[in-house]
């Protein structure tokens, strides 16, 4: 564009109002492309909107290069960065110590705003709450960039604290400082995606739980979600929102484009087939259920054929790690990046990684899971379902999803196309959250409860089968307190069960799985399962993860019916499920019969880590395969089945080393494949080496 035309487009957008001329900016601002021709109008009219990281202050008047200076703010890097108005203002609010919820869009760059309370205030604890693993292994790699000098970051269960630590945790892992912050002091407590505080799900009244607890020691509180018109706490006295300020913003930093293709002629296919082969650029694609993602992965390969050596690298050594005949790795070998909670952490991380900064990868097919688990951003959207799951897609999760498209400093516009009838989303005028505290929230803190009368008779039918008041009033106040996670009800089964239980408990610590009998105890399975063919599945195959699963994934797969889609399923629910239900069983039994002596904290640790060594497991959040992990062992580089070796010590001893001295070593026994590299010095940069 000529200054002529630059200036003629200015002046059209300065006549329109706010949110309008914030859009056809950005448009303007996609169009012209290079920095460098933004001209001393352009710059004013940036100025105006108050995005002002964009101005370019080479071609700037005086007057707004000044305000650059003035919004310059530490954010923990090695030089201030430009904070436009909004993110300003919220932390100047920060800052004051005002505790504070904020609702803002995807794009509106609210981890700055924490970067820089943290870099600004200094405070010694600070607690963030998120909801995924991938999510947390994200903010740990930021933040340990940024202060890993000055805070121990902790994101693992028993980890040494210091003097000033940054906590980051799913809700789950949380409540284990609680005692330690309650005494050293919480200074500020994060919650990231608090909307998920209106879920209904099984997890929710855990999360529920950590923010009514960890509010009360915090003395300062900021809470943050996206794209809410109103946020609010239905609980009897407000126990959550109480003292809190509400920020809601609807301030963009991108505009999107929307493309409506459900009413032009074509099949699907024939659309995103017409859509891709003009090459749009980085392009996520959300699709309803797994089963879809592979369906439209199927589809998308008879027409795309874009990988490049890394990719390929990635792909073989997926396939001679995990199955050879893998579709996900057949996927990625073709450009084709498709996110899925249940597939390794590592796995997700580098391939979102290469849909990042690889040039041949530029497709990413998700369910959900694309907006909890990462900050991943894209030119383009592609709505391939108007569900989730079996439901219509609301208007919340929707606007979630377009979200992603455009990002700050990377795309000033985002293309949202969609594949299927707008018109079935369930939109709303106004996106109002809404937080009610669920029953079994309501029964452990004592407060009012609509099911209060049916807790009181099983509390009852737990008496009489306990039969001693000492024994019975440390097992509910184990309930209330969460050390016992599952709800009441299983827990009078497993009362109901207890002689059986205890017949064969102690043989679930020997090391031969094949002694283990009471996993063959069906009455206790079944307490389990519920009936639930998935949950069942992955209880018979126990023992075989325990045989198997540190000998490798393809050798597992070798020795059981279980297939490599499956794998995954399996495992989380070992890792998760079944390890919480025995860890309860074992909090119960050792309530009930405390001189029997019998602990089985060491089976339910295997359970947890899914049977690798437990620091093997852990370093896989940290972006290390087990494969890796398994080699280094073998290796004597450190030795991962010693029952004392702690992560702190095991990453003390990696960042004594460096990537070329473990590919040496690899290298020296032969056993060094070309995509090792990639994931070593991923791995390392995520220690802030």
């Amino acid at each position: 564009m000529t200054n002529e035309q630059i200036f003629d487009e200015c002046k059209r957008i300065y006549t329109l109002d706010d949110k309008e001329k914030a859009n056809e900016l950005f448009r303007l601002l996609d169009k012209i492309g290079n920095k460098r021709n933004y001209s001393p109008v352009l710059n004013h009219l940036i100025r105006e909107v108050g995005i002002y990281p964009y101005i370019n202050q080479d071609t700037a008047i005086f007057s707004d290069r000044l305000v650059c200076e003035c919004f310059k703010t530490d954010v923990g890097e090695n030089e201030p960065k430009i904070l436009h108005r909004e993110q300003s203002r919220i932390l100047k609010r920060l800052l004051e110590g005002e505790n504070l919820i904020l609702s803002a869009p995807t794009s509106f760059g609210k981890s700055f705003i924490i970067d820089a309370l943290i870099a600004i205030k200094k405070p010694s604890n600070i607690l963030i709450i998120v909801p995924t693993i991938s999510l947390m292994d994200e903010t740990r790699r930021r933040l340990t960039l940024k202060f890993g000098s000055d805070y121990h970051i902790i994101t693992t269960s028993g980890s040494q604290l210091k003097d000033k630590n940054i906590f980051i945790f799913p809700q789950e892992r949380a409540l284990e400082y609680f005692e330690n912050l309650r005494e050293k002091s919480l200074d500020l407590f994060i919650v990231d995606e608090f909307y998920k505080m209106s879920n209904k799900d099984r997890r929710t009244h855990i999360l529920h739980n950590i923010v009514n607890k960890f509010k009360n020691i915090a003395k300062q509180k900021y809470y943050i979600c996206p794209n809410a018109d109103d946020i609010e706490d239905k609980s009897k006295n407000k126990i959550f929102l109480a003292g809190l300020k509400k920020e809601i913003l609807t301030i963009t930093t991108v505009a999107l484009n929307k493309f409506d293709l459900s009413k032009e002629t074509g099949s699907k296919e024939l659309k995103i087939q017409n859509l891709l082969k003009n090459e749009i650029g980085k392009s996520l694609i959300y699709v309803s259920t797994k089963p879809n993602s592979k369906k439209l992965c199927k589809i998308l390969l008879k027409f795309i054929k874009a990988g490049n050596e890394e990719l390929n690298s990635f792909s073989q050594w997926l396939q001679k790690h995990y199955a050879r005949e893998w579709d996900f790795a057949t996927n990625i070998k073709n450009g084709i990046g498709q996110h899925n909670s249940a597939i390794h952490r590592y796995i997700q991380q580098l391939q979102v990684k290469l849909f990042s900064e690889n040039p041949s990868m530029n497709i990413m097919v998700s369910t959900t899971s694309l907006i909890e688990g990462v900050n991943t951003a894209a030119r383009n959207i592609i709505i391939w379902n108007n569900q989730v799951a079996n439901d219509s897609l609301n208007s919340f999760t929707y606007k979630n999803i377009i979200g992603r498209g455009g990002r700050m400093f990377k795309y000033f516009v985002g293309n949202i196309y969609l594949l299927d009838n707008e018109n079935k989303i369930e939109e709303k005028e106004v996106e109002k959250i809404d937080i009610n505290p669920d029953e079994e929230f309501l029964y452990r803190n004592d407060l009012e409860n609509p099911d209060l009368e049916s807790k009181k008779l099983i509390e009852q039918k737990l008496f009489s089968l306990i039969k001693d008041k000492q024994k019975f009033q440390k097992l509910i106040s184990y309930i209330k307190n969460y050390k016992i996670i599952m709800n009441i009800e299983n827990v009078l089964q497993i009362i109901e069960s207890v002689n059986e239980i205890m017949k064969s408990i102690k043989h679930l610590n020997n090391d031969n799985p094949d002694s283990w009998g009471l996993l063959e105890v069906k009455s206790v399975r079944n307490i389990f399962s519920n009936n639930d063919k998935k949950l069942d599945r992955a209880y018979k195959n126990i023992k075989v993860f325990a045989k198997y699963n540190w000998n490798g994934t393809s050798a597992l797969l070798n020795n059981s019916t279980i297939n490599i889609n499956d794998y995954f399923n399996i495992e989380k629910i070992i890792v998760f499920d079944i390890a919480s239900f025995f860890n309860d069983i074992n909090e119960i039994q050792q309530i009930l019969y405390p001189d029997k002596h019998i602990n089985i904290s060491p089976f339910v640790s295997k359970l947890s880590n899914a049977f690798l060594p437990s620091v093997v497991y852990t370093l896989e959040e940290f972006g290390l395969p087990r494969m890796l992990s398994k080699k280094l062992h073998k290796y004597n580089f450190i030795n991962f089945e010693n029952n004392d070796l702690k992560i702190d010590e095991a990453l003390e001893t990696f960042k004594e080393s460096s990537v070329e001295e473990i590919i040496n070593l690899f290298k020296s026994h032969n056993d060094f494949d070309d995509f090792d590299e990639y994931i070593l010095k991923y791995f390392y940069d995520g220690l802030g080496k």
